[in-house]
């Protein structure tokens, strides 16, 4: 059973939780705590109850795979039978239990764990303990009484922060706040035990509201939190909607006219576009765990080593990534071409540790310990006992042939050897080295010690361990909500491809990476679908940079792509086209206008690494950089001016509503060919990538997500048609414009779109229901086009 009771010698009656691995509140659960709690209840040699969760975690909430059906069944549905109903008249029967009842916190009580402890008359919580509702990062509220009873035992400023922020307490700052009524030094169940025996019910429910929330409530406080909440998360709708329910908590309203408005709230919220967005989203990074063919276990990493660590390093990729392992306790050896250029990023790794620790978010023993024995080396010796090498050498094929052939003589028979590139042809790297399946593709993002998404790129002859070893195991951001095997549903949205998971994935998991796995296409997810020009065309058009920038963030996007130019570097691809001696060359990469960005490039102005001192800026590219601000460069107004005039183009105006489709409606196109050539396993894996790669909007769900769920394939295939017809007319008239083809409607997209309100099982998409019968009937060249 799920719910498990035993009768203590002393009379306590202890009721278990035990459904692993986080003890979530499924139906079982919930089912069999309802069925057994009475029975302690009745049982007269009970004289008080304590409620527990097995193994290390009490609760860790509502089970998030139920929620999909709970939506398939509709708002009316709902009304008559309601899911959460069953979760609330648990809370009810612990809450009105005549005996003491005593929540004995073992470990993390999250979401509808906590609202559990809270329906309990007290709560002992272990020392390591914490308490939490991460609900609003999910785009809901707690559904199971949480904002009504939180309210009555906390300050109103920790109530919001928990919340309204999804903020987590540890066990003394939870007793401090009057959550937890005291923290077990010894045991925690002994503790619970005595503190039920010897203290009378007192139910929440029972409790009015301190005077002093009341008091905050009257003097705005809620509209600050509110303020805060929105600040954080613009596109947000839950926050709103728990200002309601705290309203409600601290107004003359009764314990069960609170419910009642919490209730409503949470089902707008449920049924809400912006929930289902996150929610995809969570049960997305789970699903990326599943790759098809990937089995076995990864090899162990106890030594890693990183080629490559200077002057680029210093700029932060290759160094950042050295501090992802070494924050958590790998060694790592970097080597590079000048020891200069080594000692200057050690150099730079160590002032970053010291601004945190100085700022106090890093300890003075953790600093210490990341500044241990220097890990820059001149000897390739040095690498002969690593189990990983990634080389970070700069994006140059003729210079990562080099290096892969020169080195390959160093490493160990096993090591496994992964090239960071942001979209070269990792089989032409491999090809160079006597045992390919131990090369694969590890594509970080810059910052890596800030950048959470890793894109793993299989080559035609990886191995199996070599790509069990980078990727990761299940590392979702929720990981107290992890399901359960067995699940009792007749679907499971984790079940679309049939896939297996990856035990390890060490890599990635070990240095908490959100990890897709994908084919060696040319710039793999990412990059190929960035690599649309769409932004420098409307911007020679008629739009202005600040414009463009506008509309991406009005969107929800972290930056606009004139900023994010800037930041990442605006000679990326310039010196991969002086590389290949063709500087009108396109690929999925990159495509043209080429012209302001060269003469920025040729001018030494790449953005935000290229300071001008002649102007007191730390950097210059499309903008001036002075300090956290920035402004267009006049320059750049002035040469895109001449620009204009050299190709015949009158500026006219671009609407806003333009700008947003030219620069997402194609993106989504080019994901709809990835997954139609097979580079991808799923839908899902590109709008993580979108997601944790490049500020695509959460609460949009990704570019996939967005285009089925907001948008419509059918709208989306007619603007593609249009824009394809202006871009065909453009390069066939004017020949200072080159060809490009991202406006030409992908087959699967128009299969979508053809297919169009298909009703699919809950948790399943129609883009990858279709892609499931596209596959069927058509030949792709990546490794999951046989799906």
């Amino acid at each position: 059973m799920p719910a498990t009771i035993n009768v203590r010698p002393d009379g306590v009656g202890v009721l278990t939780m035990d459904s692993p691995p986080v003890n979530s509140l499924g139906t079982e659960l919930v089912t069999s705590m309802k069925q057994e709690f009475p029975k302690l209840v009745q049982d007269p040699k009970v004289k008080a109850i304590v409620i527990t969760g097995k193994g290390p975690m009490f609760c860790g909430g509502a089970e998030i795979t139920e929620f999909a059906i709970m939506v398939a069944m509709g708002p009316e549905k709902m009304k008559e039978n309601n899911p959460v109903a069953a979760l609330s008249e648990m809370m009810d029967m612990i809450d009105a239990s005549p005996k003491t009842t005593v929540a004995a916190i073992n470990g993390p009580a999250l979401g509808g764990g906590c609202e559990v402890s809270l329906a309990c008359h007290y709560r002992v919580a272990d020392g390591k303990a914490s308490v939490g509702f991460p609900e609003v990062n999910l785009g809901l509220l707690p559904g199971a009484q949480g904002t009504q009873r939180l309210p009555r035992v906390a300050p109103l400023p920790t109530a919001m922060q928990m919340i309204l922020q999804g903020k987590p307490l540890k066990a003394d700052a939870a007793r401090k706040n009057g959550i937890i009524d005291a923290v077990a030094k010894k045991d925690v169940i002994e503790e619970a035990a005595e503190w039920a025996l010897s203290h009378p019910p007192a139910p929440i429910s029972k409790r009015e509201v301190h005077k002093t929330n009341r008091f905050m409530v009257a003097a705005g406080g809620l509209e600050q939190g509110l303020n805060t909440a929105v600040n954080a998360a613009p596109l947000m709708i839950a926050p709103r909607a728990i200002i309601k329910c705290f309203e409600a908590a601290c107004s003359n309203k009764s314990f069960r006219e609170g419910l009642q408005v919490e209730m409503e709230q949470f089902t707008n919220l449920v049924f809400s576009v912006e929930s289902a967005a996150l929610r995809h989203l969570f049960l997305s990074e789970r699903l990326a765990q599943k790759v098809p063919g990937i089995d076995e276990k990864p090899a162990p990493l106890k030594k890693i080593g990183i080629l490559g660590a200077g002057l680029m390093g210093f700029l932060g990729l290759k160094l950042s990534t050295a501090m992802c392992f070494i924050q958590k306790g790998v060694p790592v050896v970097l080597k590079d071409a000048k020891q200069e250029w080594l000692d200057a990023g050690v150099k730079k790794i160590e002032s970053m540790w010291a601004g945190q620790a100085k700022k106090g978010r890093l300890s003075k023993e953790k600093f210490k310990e990341y500044m241990g024995p220097s890990p820059a080396m001149m000897d390739y010796a040095d690498f002969k006992d690593v189990d990983m090498v990634i080389e970070a050498v700069p994006e140059i094929m003729d210079l990562k042939k080099e290096v892969a052939g020169k080195t390959r003589s160093y490493f160990q028979m096993d090591c496994l050897i992964c090239t960071n590139t942001s979209g070269l042809n990792i089989d032409d790297i491999a090809a160079v080295l006597k045992d390919p399946s131990r090369v694969m593709g590890t594509h970080f993002f810059s910052p890596a010690n800030v950048m959470q998404l890793l894109e793993n790129i299989r080559t035609s002859k990886s191995s199996t361990r070599t790509l069990a070893t980078g990727r990761t195991g299940i590392n979702g951001r929720f990981p107290w909500d992890i399901p359960k095997k067995g699940a009792t549903s007749n679907f499971h949205p984790y079940e679309v491809f049939g896939s297996t998971a990856c035990e390890g994935m060490a890599m990635g998991k070990l240095i908490n990476k959100k990890c897709i796995m994908v084919g060696n296409c040319d710039g793999f997810v990412g990059n190929r679908m960035a690599g649309i020009p769409e932004p420098k065309m409307v911007l020679e058009e008629g739009a202005t940079v600040e414009q463009i920038d506008k509309a991406a963030t009005t969107f929800g996007m972290a930056m606009g792509p004139m900023a994010l130019g800037d930041l990442v570097g605006q000679e990326l691809f310039w010196k991969q086209r002086k590389a290949a001696g063709d500087m009108n060359k396109q690929t999925k990469t990159y495509f043209g206008p080429y012209e302001l960005t060269d003469w920025l490039c040729e001018l030494g102005r790449f953005g935000m690494k290229t300071p001008d001192p002649s102007i007191k800026a730390n950097g210059r590219g499309i903008f001036i950089h002075r300090g956290r601000d920035k402004t267009v460069d006049p320059e750049v107004v002035a040469k895109l001016d001449e620009v204009r005039k050299a190709k015949g183009v009158t500026p006219r105006p671009v609407s806003d509503e333009e700008i947003v489709e030219r620069l997402f409606y194609p993106l989504i196109n080019e994901g709809f060919k990835i997954l139609e050539e097979g580079f991808v396993a799923r839908s899902s894996d590109i709008d993580l990538a979108y997601i944790y790669g490049y500020g695509f909007p959460p609460s949009k769900g990704g570019p996939m997500f967005f285009a089925e769920n907001y948008v419509g394939f059918q709208k989306i295939l007619e603007r593609l048609k249009v824009y394809d017809a202006q871009a065909k007319e453009r390069y066939t008239k004017n020949s200072a414009y080159l060809p490009i083809d991202y406006f030409v409607p992908s087959k699967l997209l128009e299969a979508c779109a053809a297919k169009q309100g298909t009703k699919v099982f809950p948790g399943q998409t129609l883009i990858d229901v279709v892609l499931k019968d596209f596959r069927k009937s058509h030949d792709g060249a990546g490794p999951f086009s046989k799906l």
